[in-house]
């Protein structure tokens, strides 16, 4: 492959052909993962729906619970929440293969912004995850404390 095309760029960097090979398999590593992640998500929605649906049979254990509805509800938002990042992967999956196979920086450029999105993405997720387990735990020790001194 000709490295001049792709490393035409002001910064000097050069792209042989090792990185070249690295970053194909990435784009494939990471395709394979978003296919996955759709099944995944597919999954959740099916869940989702179920649970709306055969969530009424759940009030002969638990009257106008609503149980159902609310997991529903539960795995809906987790299906709606992985579908940014899906979108994200497939973007660097697509865009680095192409940049690479075809010695174009564009695509190259849009698999690497379609990565730097997902990693942006899960980080913020990744910190508002501990921020709840940390309010959550810091509860769970209110409530222990509360329901302790009642005794």
């Amino acid at each position: 492959m000709n490295e001049e095309n792709m490393n035409s760029g002001t910064t000097g960097m050069v792209v042989n052909e090792r990185m070249r090979a690295d970053l194909l398999a990435s784009a494939k590593w990471a395709k394979f993962l978003c296919i996955i992640g759709c099944i995944g998500v597919a999954l959740l929605v099916i869940i989702a729906i179920a649970m709306f649906v055969l969530g009424g049979s759940m009030n002969t254990v638990l009257p106008n619970s609503g149980f159902g509805a609310a997991v529903g509800f539960v795995y809906l938002f987790m299906a709606v929440i992985y579908i940014y990042p899906l979108i994200m992967g497939f973007q660097f999956a697509n865009g680095t293969k192409a940049g690479c196979l075809n010695n174009d920086e564009n695509e190259l450029a849009r698999g690497f912004e379609g990565m730097r999105s997902w990693f942006n993405y899960i980080g913020i997720l990744t910190i508002i995850c501990l921020v709840l387990y940390a309010l959550i735990i810091i509860g769970a020790f209110i409530a222990g404390f509360a329901a302790a001194s009642k005794f």
